[in-house]
């Protein structure tokens, strides 16, 4: 389960916002709202010699940001094929100050006109096959793969990642030999990939893994668990994201 980020958020002119370090956001006609899996996989991704980013199904805007504040000259585009979402995306794009180097574009990734090739793009995708489908329609797009399936996703990056480039993405742990035998059908192959769990001895529950297009048969694998035996946020995770969180 996703946690959200309730404890950072605040209210102007009846919009809630969730506050950073260096940002502020809003999701309210988001389907999906701001939470960890964002926020760790814009802290864990690796962003050395990056300068073209794209962010596919980029919600309100927040992995956006997050790299926005640590690549100080990257340019970052986001595909939504939600409206609200993406409204919520120029919103939180225009009003930061990286705007001139965020855009957001409201499309399906597969019918959208992209001539670029990519340092690095990166998704929390709509991957969640075994869940119960929700009730609410914005939401079911949001979550499950009927909008943009992992074939899709994976034929997209075949013509628009750079040939040094990275592909990171957040997808349910127990879907990753899936996600890895048809990433490596499509050349992609594995080269970190992180583990969380919400605590300790409880059951890991996502992948954090980013592909290059280069054969690597042994990548580095770590766990993080979020929270502490007492459970408060553990030393890792606020190690991780300190320079994002205002309490860290």
């Amino acid at each position: 389960m996703c946690i959200f980020l309730r404890d950072c958020s605040i209210y102007i002119n009846k919009m809630r916002f969730f506050r950073f370090k260096q940002f502020q956001i809003t999701d309210d006609r988001s389907a999906m709202k701001v939470g960890t899996d964002s926020v760790i996989l814009g802290a864990w991704v690796g962003v050395n010699a990056v300068k073209h980013i794209l962010d596919i199904g980029c919600g309100s805007g927040l992995l956006a940001l997050l790299l926005a504040q640590r690549i100080s000259t990257a340019k970052i585009v986001g595909v939504e094929i939600d409206e609200g979402a993406c409204l919520d995306a120029e919103f939180n794009f225009i009003n930061s100050k990286w705007n001139e180097r965020l855009s957001v574009i409201h499309a399906d990734i597969l019918s959208v006109s992209i001539k670029q090739k990519y340092d690095l793009i990166i998704s929390n995708p709509p991957f969640f096959k075994s869940s119960l489908l929700p009730n609410e329609k914005n939401r079911a797009g949001a979550r499950h793969d009927e909008s943009l399936s992992l074939d899709r996703l994976l034929l997209f990056l075949k013509s628009h990642l750079a040939d040094e480039g990275r592909f990171a993405l957040v997808f349910p742990f127990n879907r990753e030999d899936e996600l890895l035998l048809l990433a490596s059908n499509n050349g992609l192959y594995p080269q970190r990939i992180l583990h969380t769990k919400n605590k300790p001895g409880a059951q890991t529950k996502r992948s954090f893994i980013e592909f290059s297009k280069f054969e690597n048969m042994q990548p580095q694998i770590n766990v993080l668990e979020i929270r502490n035996e007492n459970s408060e946020y553990s030393t890792d995770y606020k190690e991780l994201t300190k320079d994002f969180y205002l309490n860290f």
